[in-house]
């Protein structure tokens, strides 16, 4: 996947921003327990939270309540966001901790000093995701693991891309995981139907209807994966 241009990505960025400033307000979103999501969301790797415990994790784009921050057992815990200084409600971190402003195309990190790294929904959020993943395989260690979600989508979506200025990037699930291949030992891949909760009383209103619309086409790619 090829980066596109700074100007594109900084007005995803801002929208970035607005998205976590108001999403507690969104439906899908307004009775969300986050630890529970995040139990329920760790399977989806073909892993659990002992994965982490002793080891030295990195979160990249982590948004203000990322996996990062329900690691506790993890030996240290980084977190990057480019946005990190401007989330209003950020969580903060006990024990070893690194929070950074910073970019997945270049991760303010020694090479091979990461044991785990997470990137959560974010890659298709980065200017270049090629760029990312490179990135992201120079800190991990030998044998590291990363974990990977994104929202992917069927090919005959694809002339509708241009609505979803949010997101930079789109793949369909088997182009991520192609991708992903390339600069990784993939051990293992799951793509689910994304359904986005929405009560009948609130599909009248247009916030709601992105979300209505999203849930016919959306759907999200896990990978688990191993630097090579």
């Amino acid at each position: 996947m090829n980066g596109v241009t700074r100007e594109r990505w900084s007005a995803s960025q801002r929208l970035e921003l607005h998205f976590w400033k108001t999403w507690t307000q969104a439906a899908p979103y307004q009775n969300l327990d986050v630890p529970k999501y995040w139990s329920e969301e760790l399977p989806r790797f073909g892993c659990a939270r002992d994965l982490f415990t002793g080891r030295r994790v990195l979160d990249i784009g982590c948004g203000p309540a990322g996996l990062i921050h329900f690691l506790d057992n993890a030996a240290e815990r980084i977190r990057i966001d480019p946005l990190l200084p401007q989330y209003e409600s950020r969580m903060q971190l006990e024990g070893r901790q690194l929070s950074l402003a910073g970019l997945g195309e270049a991760l303010p990190l020694a090479t091979e000093s990461i044991d785990i790294a997470i990137c959560f929904n974010a890659i298709d959020h980065m200017q270049d995701p090629s760029a990312a993943l490179a990135e992201i395989s120079r800190v991990l260690r030998p044998g590291g693991t990363l974990l990977l979600m994104i929202h992917s989508f069927p090919k005959w979506a694809r002339p509708f891309f241009w609505i979803d200025r949010l997101h930079p990037h789109h793949w369909t699930a088997a182009e991520f995981v192609g991708q992903v291949g390339d600069a990784f030992n993939v051990e293992r891949s799951e793509t689910v139907r994304r359904r986005f909760d929405v009560p009948v009383s609130k599909w009248i209103l247009p916030s709601s209807w992105k979300y209505l619309a999203g849930n016919l086409v959306v759907a999200s790619t896990y990978v688990r994966a191993k630097k090579i």
